[in-house]
């Protein structure tokens, strides 16, 4: 949510979301350099084509800096097509650094779903999702190419297990907006919202929810 909103300032105060972050960022080194870190290894502001974006988020979670961009295209029948991830983090002194890598990616795998499939649904007062079955994850094929890269001190260590997570979901719909113009402000990502006019009823997004079957949104 603050992440999401601290877009929405940047975009209403008509400026880059990275440069106003960096421009609130005095005082804070830690925050700063895997913004800048982040910014470089993801070629922020380098052309893309249309229908493409690029979303950043930057936290303080549990004593870490994660700086992360998403990059993704948007199909006219609302398709998220994810590219590419790029995460910089710091977390202090660290004792193994692949598994800082492995603990961000998974994070953010986690994160991704989550913000593109998660779906609890309702009937009867019961919870209609009951395993992976019905409730999916993200899958090998729709995974991204994901960079971690990893700034290295020695500062007090902090916590890894869930930076990636809580990154994950604001980038990426920063990312859509980039891409889209329109602004989501709930997810999981409802696809319907993001048709473009000329494809109208015509779009279909298919999201496996029953074993092998597919549900169909919207009409064709």
């Amino acid at each position: 949510m603050v992440e999401s909103f601290m877009d929405e300032l940047a975009h209403a105060a008509g400026q880059d979301p990275i440069a106003y972050r960096r421009a609130i960022l005095s005082g804070k080194p830690r925050a700063r350099a895997v913004l800048d870190l982040a910014a470089e290894k993801s070629g922020w502001g380098t052309p893309l084509p249309a229908g493409s974006g690029r979303g950043v988020s930057l936290h303080d979670s549990f004593g870490s800096y994660p700086a992360v961009v998403v990059e993704l295209a948007v199909t006219p029948y609302g398709e998220v097509k994810l590219r590419r991830v790029v995460a910089a983090v710091d977390c202090g002194e660290t004792i193994n650094p692949d598994t800082v890598a492995a603990q961000v990616e998974g994070g953010l795998v986690f994160g991704l779903s989550a913000a593109l499939y998660g779906d609890i649904t309702f009937e009867g007062g019961r919870v209609q999702q009951s395993n992976f079955n019905d409730y999916r994850m993200m899958r090998m094929n729709e995974t991204p190419p994901i960079e971690v890269h990893h700034i290295r001190n020695r500062e007090n260590p902090g916590g890894i297990g869930e930076t990636g997570t809580v990154s994950a979901a604001p980038a990426l719909v920063n990312a859509i907006f980039a891409a889209t113009g329109k602004r989501l402000r709930r997810y999981p990502v409802d696809r319907r919202a993001l048709i473009s006019p000329e494809t109208g009823n015509r779009a279909i997004s298919g999201l496996p929810v029953i074993g092998p079957h597919w549900v169909v949104r919207g009409e064709c």
